[in-house]
C-alpha cells in the first residue's frame, strides 16, 4: 500500500494532531494494561502551537486523502535538532509511515550537528527506530510526582539573588549549557510559569529556574550541578500547591535525584530514554520542562 502524502504542518491542523496523539496513547495504554489517561488537550496544543510557531517548517503530517493519520515535529535551535514528536494511528503504525515524517522533517532542517528524541523506555521499536537513524540511546529521563514540603529541600546559600528571567541575560549561559540559544522557549515558559534567574555577586548567572501553580517544575538549570536542590528549593518555596509537584529529572542529575526520591517523590511509570547523535546537553545540571521540549 503507497504511502499517505507528506506535508507540511499547520496551526490548522492542531486539532487533528490530537486527535492522532491521543488515539496512538490510548492504544499503547490499552495493549500495556495500563489504565487510561484524561484527554487533557490544553497544554498539548499551547505546546503545538508554539512548536509549530518557532519551526514552521520541520514539522509534517502523513495526510491519507484529507485525513492526518501520523505527524512529526522537529524542534531546531541552532545545530541542534530535537524530534519533539512522532505519533502515528495505530492502523497505520509498523508500515514505515514513522520513519518517512521523521526523515522529512530532518530533511527540512539546515546546518544540523546533533539530533536528539526521547523515547519511552517500554517502546523498543522506537527506541531502535531513532538508534538506526543516529540517535542511540543515552540516558534515562524520569517522571517524579508527589509531595513536596518546602522544607525537604536545602534554601538558597548567602549572596544569590533573585531576579525574574531576562531570556536576552541567559544567552550565553544557554549556549554553554544546551549548545544553542533558545529566546523564544524562554518566553514560551514566562507566559504561563514563574521563571527566577539566580545570579551570584557580581550579577553573573548561576541558573535558571520555572514553576508552575499546578505543581510542574521546569525547566530549571544550574551552572554547577549542586545548585540544583538549592535552587529546586526555592521554586518549591515560592510555588505553594495543594496537589503535589511533577518534574522530569535526567539519571546523570544524580545531584537532584536521591533527594527528591529521598523526600517522598515517586517514580511514575516507566523512563524516557534520551537519545542523541552526539553528546549534550549537560543534563548532570539541567531539568527539562517534559520529554518533549528540552
Amino acid at each position: 500500500m503507497a504511502l499517505p502524502e507528506l506535508r507540511v504542518a499547520t496551526v490548522a491542523d492542531i486539532p487533528a494532531l490530537l486527535q492522532v496523539f491521543f488515539s496512538a496513547m490510548e492504544d499503547l495504554d490499552g495493549r500495556r494494561g495500563r489504565p487510561l489517561q484524561p484527554r487533557n488537550a490544553a497544554p498539548l496544543e499551547m505546546h503545538f502551537g508554539h512548536l509549530l510557531s518557532t519551526d514552521p517548517g520541520s514539522a509534517y503530517v502523513a495526510d491519507d486523502h484529507g485525513r492526518i493519520v501520523a505527524f512529526g515535529i522537529v524542534m531546531q535551535r541552532g545545530g541542534s535538532a530535537f524530534l519533539s514528536f512522532l505519533f502515528v494511528e495505530p492502523g497505520w503504525q509498523g508500515r514505515r509511515v514513522g520513519r518517512a515524517v521523521v526523515d522529512a522533517c530532518l530533511r527540512a532542517c539546515r546546518g544540523i550537528d546533533r539530533m536528539s528524541t526521547c523515547a519511552e523506555a517500554d517502546q523498543p521499536v522506537s527506541t531502535g527506530l531513532y538508534a538506526s537513524m543516529g540517535m542511540a540511546p543515552r540516558t534515562p529521563l524520569y517522571l517524579l510526582r508527589g509531595l513536596l514540603p518546602d522544607t525537604s529541600l536545602p534554601g538558597l546559600p548567602a549572596g544569590i539573588a533573585r531576579r525574574p528571567v531576562a531570556p536576552a541575560s541567559l544567552a550565553d549561559f544557554d549556549r554553554a549549557l544546551m549548545g544553542y540559544e533558545r529566546p523564544a522557549d524562554h518566553a514560551f515558559w514566562a507566559r504561563e510559569r514563574q521563571g527566577v534567574m539566580f545570579l551570584d555577586d557580581a550579577g553573573g548567572v548561576l541558573g535558571y529556574g520555572y514553576a508552575q501553580p499546578s505543581g510542574r517544575i521546569g525547566p530549571v538549570a544550574a551552572l554547577e550541578p549542586g545548585y540544583l536542590p538549592t535552587f529546586l528549593g526555592y521554586l518549591v518555596h515560592i510555588t505553594p500547591v495543594l496537589e503535589g509537584r511533577q518534574l522530569v529529572v535526567p539519571g546523570h542529575a544524580i545531584s537532584v535525584l536521591r533527594p527528591l526520591l529521598s523526600a517522598g517523590l515517586r517514580i511514575d511509570s516507566a523512563p524516557a530514554i534520551y537519545c542523541s547523535s552526539g553528546p549534550g546537553p549537560h543534563l548532570e545540571r539541567y531539568l527539562p520542562m517534559s520529554y518533549a521540549l528540552l
